[in-house]
């Protein structure tokens, strides 16, 4: 398996976007980040960093940035990169998600409950040879 085959879709919001903004739209999207694209590159915002770097310092979500608040620089991997090198990063960096890139350009991101959604259940299949096995 390979990034592109596991990844799922990402959701990109301006940099000046206000974390209060930023939170009802991930809310909305039931997601757990934002990528955010400016000058200085590709950076992402997650709850983690809301909540540490937001709330619990109290301060105003509605004045706050997205590009203040955000993680970067920021680790990628390309389109192409194995399931074992991506469970490698995620372990030896400690991170959750990673964007993903062909040609330079973000087409996704991959997170570790994306490898657990769509890996464990074929290791599942293939080890014990589940024939009906469905997930």
């Amino acid at each position: 398996m390979i990034a592109k085959e596991i990844m799922h879709r990402h959701t990109f919001v301006p940099a000046d976007m206000s974390i209060k903004d930023v939170a009802k739209l991930m809310n909305q999207k039931r997601i757990g980040s934002v990528l955010i694209k400016t000058k200085k590159g590709l950076g992402i915002l997650t709850e983690r960093d809301i909540l540490n770097k937001v709330i619990v310092p109290e301060k105003n979500p509605s004045k706050v940035k997205a590009e203040d608040v955000m993680t970067f620089p920021i680790l990628t991997v390309d389109a192409k990169t194995g399931l074992y090198e991506i469970c490698r990063i995620f372990n030896e960096h400690h991170i959750r998600r990673l964007p993903v890139l062909e040609n330079g350009e973000v087409i996704g991101i991959i997170t570790t409950r994306d490898v657990v959604k769509q890996y464990i259940p074929q290791l599942i299949k293939e080890t014990y040879k589940f024939k009906d096995f469905k997930y």
